[in-house]
């Protein structure tokens, strides 16, 4: 199926629960009504819910600790910005999650609420999560050329650099959602039959809407997210395979030194004498490896302090890929299968596999405070000082 195929709410899905049109050829439904609702509430009223208030707390500790930690290092500038647009997606997302409430939906209120928060929240959500996604591809990146360029890293991507990348993602984004809303707009006297009274509603505008709505839904819905998630998934891969060969390396220096050590002894000479020796050309050869060292001899660009950065990273694209996952898999179906909408024979399916797609979300936007703290010495040193966790700090006896 064509991208302009793609029902409008396809992004942000309304959890209607009018009856879906249908056709007698179509394959029957595979979810009936009932267990849609079901889906609707446990993962969108409840879970989603409160995973996001928590996550809207998390990220505004994140964006404290950042700020306080500085700007000296490029990855806390990503960082930052990683954290701001998760605050923002959450808010979106626990509005949203409050629009798309069966009872509210069903109760007397003078406006429509999927209309009103599928237009006011649904982008904006889609919006900022493209640009979570994004900001991982690009810190993945960051360090995979860490990796490939060491010695021209530093002068190729300076704060500066990085600060354009990251405003340029932000504004690259949300140029692309900004035409839906040429598309759409809140009707102030939209007539709703079953209250018998006007109410505030969503109405389509533009003689040109569904070629700019085609192409929206191209960039958010298609050439956003698939390509994001394909580089995070590569440079993930890459930076994997690169601390698969330092820990390998490692081992194999680890195992001669010992073997040194049980020869000296068969030799009578001094076994500390032969293994500080290699002790010190194991630190010379690690210090001289091509691909580690900076221009400057007293700065290691692949010290221990780096390759827990590359270990965060790793980390935080490994939680964005499991995470994104059901997102790309409803894509997928909504590319391939006609009637899986939220006005085709396969809607019910559609909603629930939305809201499991919400939890995912609001989960990969919550837990990075959590991934710096277990894996960050320095994070977790300034996260201590902040006065509503001082009391938390452990206390050495």
């Amino acid at each position: 199926m064509s991208v302009s195929q793609i029902d409008l709410t396809s992004t942000q899905i309304p959890m209607s629960t009018k009856t879906p049109q249908t056709t007698t050829t179509s394959s029957p439904p595979l979810m009936s009504k009932q267990v849609e609702m079901l889906f609707t509430v446990v993962n969108v009223v409840v879970l989603s819910e409160l995973v996001s208030l928590l996550g809207i707390f998390t990220n505004a500790v994140t964006m404290a600790v950042l700020y306080r930690q500085g700007f000296k290092r490029t990855i806390n500038i990503s960082l930052m910005a990683m954290a701001l647009s998760d605050f923002l997606s959450l808010v979106s997302l626990a509005c949203l999650c409050v629009g798309n409430n069966p009872w509210l939906i069903d109760s007397n209120v003078p406006f429509d609420p999927i209309g009103v928060f599928y237009l006011t929240t649904g982008w904006p959500n889609t919006a900022f999560a493209r640009v979570t996604g994004w900001i991982t591809a690009f810190i993945a990146v960051e360090r995979c050329l860490c990796v490939a360029l060491p010695l021209k890293i530093h002068s190729l991507l300076t704060r500066g650099r990085c600060l354009f990348v990251i405003i340029a993602i932000y504004l690259g984004v949300i140029a692309g959602v900004v035409p839906i809303y040429f598309t759409a707009a809140l009707d102030y006297s939209k007539f709703d039959a079953a209250k018998n009274r006007s109410i505030v509603g969503l109405s389509l505008i533009g003689i040109n809407r569904d070629q700019i709505k085609a192409v929206a839904l191209g960039i958010n819905n298609v050439f956003s997210p698939f390509t994001s998630f394909g580089l995070i998934i590569i440079c993930t891969a890459l930076l994997v395979a690169k601390l698969n060969s330092k820990a390998k390396w490692r081992r194999s220096v680890t195992r001669d030194a010992k073997i040194i050590k049980k020869a000296a002894r068969k030799e009578k000479i001094s076994p500390s004498f032969v293994v500080d020796k290699q002790i010190v050309l194991v630190k010379e050869e690690y210090q001289t490896d091509p691909e580690t060292v900076s221009p400057e001899k007293s700065k290691d660009a692949s010290s221990a302090k780096d390759t827990k950065v590359i270990k965060l990273v790793v980390a935080i694209s490994s939680i964005y890929i499991v995470s994104s996952i059901p997102a790309v898999l409803h894509y997928m179906w909504m590319i391939l299968d006609s009637q899986y909408t939220v006005v085709g024979r396969q809607s019910s399916v559609h909603l629930a596999v939305a809201g499991v797609t919400f939890l995912f979300q609001a989960t990969n936007s919550s837990v990075s405070l959590f991934v710096y703290l277990y894996m960050s010495t320095s994070f977790q040193e300034v996260f201590y000082t902040l006065v509503i966790f001082k009391s938390c700090q452990r206390r050495t006896p």
